[in-house]
């Protein structure tokens, strides 16, 4: 009977202990997401996000995540307290947005989590009575630049015409425009272009402060990846 009784109570101690694992606190997390520019987001139109929080991820369609627009303002919101594992102030929360037609992203946000229970509001203006701390995130363009000896040259995606030319900034709309084999159209007689193709994925891209020139010959910040083609003689 004692053995029985032993046997239960350690039993329920691990149940207990086993609960008390898992249980988390509830806490809001806005993080303020922006055009390039700093301009407001028109929509929420193919934006999404992944955070994670002690390797555990979630999305804007997971429960009480999502978006929300404040004051003009659009807002990522994520419950803390729906991740399902502990956490405490100091923590970090790592964050993504990204975003289809054009496709865009940010640069990958490390949020800490501050002392206190108040609802934490990351980039926005200051407020009174409100917990705004960090600054606003922002999307970023991927921008594909081809090069050749003279800019005009018809470029291909996958063996198919894409309809643009080498010399002009490339903004893809999609995932899928990220991703594939780009060449060139054929080049003049006793020529060929070195190298024959790029193979491109969206991993290539690195983030810089120059990724392509505007209309006003300003250079913007963006994802940017060059391929070079050169013209060589047939030997």
């Amino acid at each position: 009977m004692k053995h029985r009784v032993f046997l239960l109570t350690g039993l329920l101690a691990v149940l207990i202990a086993g609960l008390g694992a898992q249980m988390t606190s509830a806490r809001l997390l806005f993080v303020r997401i922006t055009e390039a520019d700093g301009s407001p987001l028109a929509d929420t139109t193919g934006l999404a996000f992944k955070a994670t929080l002690h390797c555990v991820s979630r999305d804007a369609l997971y429960t009480d995540f999502g978006f929300f627009r404040g004051r003009g303002d659009l807002y990522a919101k994520l419950q803390l307290g729906n991740f399902g594992v502990g956490w405490e102030a100091g923590d970090t929360v790592s964050f993504l947005a990204f975003r289809n037609n054009p496709y865009s992203s940010t640069r990958p946000l490390e949020i800490e989590i501050p002392e206190g229970g108040a609802i934490i509001w990351w980039g926005r203006p200051p407020v009174e009575g409100k917990l705004c701390v960090g600054y606003p995130i922002r999307m970023y363009p991927y921008v594909l630049n081809v090069q050749t000896p003279a800019a005009g040259t018809p470029i291909l995606k996958d063996g198919i015409t894409t309809g643009l030319a080498s010399g002009d900034p490339i903004f893809p709309e999609t995932t899928k425009d990220l991703s594939g084999v780009f060449s060139l159209a054929p080049p003049p007689s006793g020529w060929r272009w070195e190298p024959a193709k790029h193979l491109v994925t969206p991993r290539d891209f690195e983030f810089s402060e120059s990724a392509y020139t505007d209309a006003e010959g300003v250079a913007r910040p963006g994802w940017a990846r060059t391929l070079e083609f050169r013209l060589v003689p047939e030997e």
